[in-house]
């Protein structure tokens, strides 16, 4: 049977939340309806051997390791190609997921034929190792009701959304050259041409590590940067466009 939901992972240097990872992920209320893809970007630890571990008492979990050590964007797209959900959510071993999370957002694509991707709020902390139901919380993402002007402006999306697989038959798959922000550039890609849709609560528990490649602002903020202004400036050209063709009649 057709999994609904394909939860695509990128391990590297990972070993000490591996296994926390994947009993979050068995512990969804609906594990069953869920495929698990794990790609091990040439880790020189062992998660190899606690994903194989699981795969002894779970038939849901996939393990992919590549020659050579690739970025995230380059693992997530080795996973969506061997992903068979009919929606795909990515998953960082080091965050949680209240344990309704995939049922959650699933039911909202379900509900919502013209919702090409979904996301709800996120809690944070500063120390790893807790539970979404258990942690010492530091603050939270809670967004204002989507818009695509506000996108334009804000990465508000956050750390576990989840979309339609069949948006990268339209859009492609992510841009491997970004370091930190790829999956950004890839919302407002996605946004350009479908409906998002902010779900106003708390699906996930996202560990703020200030080594965390994404919280290096001397990466990340140039890529924000970069994908802002041109998502932006795509913007006004079409709106300047509209106003043409409208002034035009």
């Amino acid at each position: 049977m057709q999994p609904d939901v394909s939860v695509i992972i990128s391990a590297y240097n990972s070993e000490a939340f591996m296994a926390e990872c994947l009993s979050d992920l068995v512990a969804q209320t609906i594990a069953h309806r869920i495929e698990i893809i794990v790609v091990d970007a040439a880790s020189p630890q062992h998660e190899g051997a606690i994903v194989r571990n699981f795969m002894r008492h779970y038939d849901t979990i996939r393990y992919i390791r590549t020659d050579t050590r690739i970025g995230i964007y380059a693992a997530w797209n080795l996973a969506i190609r061997h992903a068979t959900g009919r929606y795909v959510m990515p998953f960082s071993t080091n965050d949680r997921l209240a344990k309704n999370a995939c049922e959650l957002l699933s039911t909202a694509l379900d509900q919502h034929s013209d919702v090409m991707l979904v996301y709800g709020d996120t809690w944070l902390t500063l120390h790893p190792h807790q539970t979404f139901e258990q942690h010492d919380r530091c603050g939270a993402f809670q967004w204002p009701n989507y818009s695509f002007e506000y996108l334009l402006q804000n990465c508000c999306v956050g750390p576990h959304p989840m979309w339609r697989r069949e948006v990268h038959e339209h859009i492609g798959y992510f841009d491997e050259n970004y370091v930190a922000i790829g999956d950004q550039e890839m919302w407002l890609r996605i946004a350009e041409r479908f409906p998002l849709l902010h779900i106003p609560e708390a699906t996930g528990l996202y560990w703020y590590a200030e080594d965390g490649v994404g919280n290096q602002r001397q990466i990340a903020d140039p890529e924000i940067a970069a994908i802002q202004s041109h998502y932006q400036q795509r913007h006004r050209q079409r709106l300047e466009r509209i106003a043409h063709i409208l002034a035009m009649k």
